[in-house]
């Protein structure tokens, strides 16, 4: 066969893929940050969260520090190479999101909250592999 005849069916093949998404994850994959990188970012943003002395800031203060927190943790997971470590950063965000919503204000009660999300099988999980992944234990 010559060149002209398999070129067209080459980037027919060529098309069909890119539209159907075939490939894209890998290439998406490789350009993320390698887990080293993703989990020295999360041991910053975990230590951000742990900055937070609420005896000693105001609630606007503390507001944005967690503010904060959510974006860089949001930028973690968007970056990150490794989908089960991006996704599992996204459970932790969302729990600790949640446990806030739910606490009302208090400190305390998010800390409870939190443990009460760590006992859910998602959460665990998620919480596992960052530790297994990263060696950062999540404990917020």
């Amino acid at each position: 066969m010559s060149l002209q005849k398999t070129f067209p069916a080459f980037t027919a093949v060529c098309a069909l893929l890119a539209l159907s998404g075939c490939g894209a994850a890998e290439s998406v994959n490789e350009a993320g940050d390698p887990p080293e990188v993703t989990c020295q970012g999360l041991q910053d943003a975990v230590e951000q969260f742990s900055d937070i002395d609420p005896a000693s800031m105001g609630f606007g203060d503390i507001l944005a520090h967690v503010s904060e927190g959510f974006s860089e943790l949001e930028t973690i997971a968007d970056d990150a190479r490794d989908d089960r470590l991006a996704q599992s950063i996204d459970t932790m965000r969302e729990t600790l999101n949640s446990s806030i919503a739910a606490s009302g204000g208090n400190i305390d009660a998010v800390r409870g909250e939190v443990e009460d999300r760590l006992q859910e099988t998602e959460v665990q999980d998620a919480a596992t592999y960052i530790k297994d992944t990263c060696g950062t234990e999540i404990a917020f």
